[in-house]
């Protein structure tokens, strides 16, 4: 299939792998002197690597908006075409909108980010809309505007 557009992101701010990197540290102590639980490490290292697994997948083909978030979507999910009303590339900010970064619910509707403050903001003909956080916010509009147009 030919995409229009793909972009893979992964989180990348450098206070959240600080806080992340910490957890292996802390898993090791203190605990009783005559035992280590190995519980606590395990869940120490899985933490930082389930992050770095984390990844959102946007691509835009003439069908559609294609998104996966792994590993929460083990498959791709698409927006058809027909199903938007409009989109607009903009500027957000994620944690007054939509409360952070992941996949989120909020007022404004559902996001799906992993960094940044750039996003296109799609509008469902159903009413609803949602949020992809897009490092080439325009790029991306672009690309939708023309599989719309084809």
């Amino acid at each position: 299939m030919n995409y229009l557009f793909e972009e893979n992101q992964k989180f990348t701010q450098w206070w959240l792998w600080v806080i992340l990197l910490s957890f292996p540290i802390i898993s090791f102590g203190p605990f009783d002197e005559n035992a280590i639980n190995i519980n606590y490490i395990i869940i120490g290292f899985a933490i930082p690597f389930l992050f770095y697994l984390f990844e959102l997948r946007l691509k835009v083909s003439a069908e559609g908006l294609h998104f996966q978030f792994f590993p929460f979507h083990f498959k791709s999910h698409i927006i058809k075409l027909e199903d938007i009303d409009k989109f607009k590339a903009l500027e957000y900010s994620p944690l007054k909108e939509y409360g952070g970064w992941g996949i989120k619910y909020g007022f404004k509707g559902k996001a799906y980010n992993v960094s940044g403050n750039k996003g296109v903001k799609i509008f469902l003909n159903n009413g609803t809309n949602i949020m992809f956080g897009s490092k080439k916010n325009n790029e991306l509009a672009k690309a939708l505007k023309m599989a719309k147009q084809q």
